[in-house]
């Protein structure tokens, strides 16, 4: 028991600064900006009552979907000045595990209203990260308005509980893992089928762009099968790299180029392009963070 105690603490509770969690801030407003304010602006369109909308009842329950569907328009145009002021609320660091809260209530609102645009996994992990935030109000303490108003001054490097920055670094390491599984026992096994062949082949306007080389893959299936694997073993292999010290730095950097090629090869949502690669950022330890800083200030 007293073993489980200290493994606990040194995991979860010891204090280090929190100033990754205020860089990582940033990016997941720009994230949560991109996935939902396109969707606001055509607004008789997907949420106002002209708009036609589908509901996702496995993920809300019943009573609260009918709540939801009865919203006046002027409920929603409330909604939408609500989402708009507390998502740049959350951006600025202004009373920021607040914002963060109203800010998520929001999106949650919009999604129960209407699931139809933004009703997808990507989404889902989003959220997700948004009830993380949630928990504590460590994201605010640097490069913020709470911290101008606190300490006079952006960067404030106070100790905190590595608990939430832990959080994040697991539900990444536990994405990775479980995509990378579910290629081996899902619906199609990559280890007894080519599916990146076949995606090369896909018609125009499938999730494949046309980008360079990809003629000449075309026509190399061992290639495709032999990169398969090679994403099967770096999704299962990286959730443990980056809990290494030795081999920390080389996954991080691997799975940065592995959202790269995903971005030149693949349609993919934003999610993608800000998030993951700042959440995979939150595994450098955060004192070396701060000593870069120090260094550029």
């Amino acid at each position: 028991m007293r073993t489980l105690t200290a493994l606990w603490e040194r995991a979860f509770l010891v204090e280090r600064p929190s100033v990754s969690l205020a860089l990582f801030r940033w990016f997941v407003a720009l994230t949560v900006g991109c996935h939902m304010i396109p969707s606001l602006l055509p607004l008789a369109d997907n949420y106002l009552s002209t708009a036609f909308k589908t509901q996702n009842p496995s993920f809300f329950p019943p009573p609260l979907l009918a709540w939801v569907a009865h919203s006046p328009d002027a409920l929603v145009y409330v909604m939408v000045g609500c989402f708009l002021l507390t998502w740049l609320s959350f951006t600025v660091g202004c009373y920021a595990q607040m914002s963060c809260i109203l800010m998520t209530l929001a999106c949650y609102y919009f999604y129960a209203l209407n699931d139809l645009h933004i009703g997808t996994l990507s989404f889902d992990i989003l959220l997700v990260t948004l009830v993380l935030m949630c928990l504590t109000p460590y994201h605010g303490d640097a490069f913020s308005l709470d911290a101008l108003r606190r300490d006079q001054r952006l960067l404030v490097i106070r100790p905190r509980p590595l608990f939430l920055q832990r959080l994040l670094q697991l539900q990444m390491a536990s994405t990775y893992f479980f995509t990378g599984l579910n290629k081996i026992i899902g619906g199609g096994n990559w280890l007894t089928d080519n599916p990146i062949y076949y995606l090369v082949h896909s018609p125009e306007g499938s999730v494949v762009k046309e980008f360079w080389g990809r003629e000449w893959l075309a026509t190399q299936p061992q290639l495709c099968y032999v990169i398969g694997l090679t994403v099967i073993i770096s999704e299962l292999a990286l959730p443990v790299l980056w809990f290494i010290r030795r081999t920390r730095l080389a996954a991080i950097l691997i799975g940065w180029c592995f959202h790269v090629l995903l971005l030149v090869t693949l349609h993919v949502p934003t999610i993608f392009f800000f998030l993951f690669p700042a959440q995979i950022a939150l595994f450098w330890p955060p004192e070396q963070v701060v000593t870069w800083l120090t260094r550029r200030r």
